[in-house]
């Protein structure tokens, strides 16, 4: 009879590829079987469809997430910058005088009126142009 009380179902692997690794492998099995609270619906339905997609059992809301668990970490901190940036500081920033200095690195925000912006049919008309002279 196997012995998988301590490894778990990382047992079929034995004694190859090392403890270390094996735990890993274990943890990642554990956090992608686990119940996950749906972010429409807040039902633990979620289930793991396929590698990095999600699904809610309920509301069949269907999501790219990561590929073991729903939301990563680099997600969580991208979702709280962007957050941040719309709902408080960003706002902020557009009642301020000085907001040229700041907003510099966004390409139609804050510039003049005379400036010309390129798009893809001013260049695409600029290019027709400069066949037809040739």
């Amino acid at each position: 009879m196997a012995r998988t009380k301590k490894v778990g179902s990382t047992g079929r692997f034995g004694p190859r590829y090392g403890a270390k690794l094996r735990k890993r492998v274990l943890d990642i099995e554990n956090k992608a079987s686990e119940p996950v609270r749906c972010p429409a619906c807040a039902t633990k339905a979620l289930r793991r469809e396929a590698v990095g997609l999600w699904k809610c059992n309920k509301c069949n809301l269907l999501f790219a997430g990561g590929a073991y668990v729903p939301f990563t970490e680099p997600g969580k901190a991208s979702r709280r910058v962007i957050a941040q940036r719309v709902a408080g500081d960003f706002l902020a920033l557009r009642e301020n005088e000085n907001i040229e200095d700041v907003l510099d690195f966004l390409p139609n925000v804050g510039k003049e009126e005379d400036e010309v912006i390129l798009d893809a049919e001013t260049v695409s008309t600029s290019e027709s142009e400069d066949t037809n002279d040739d």
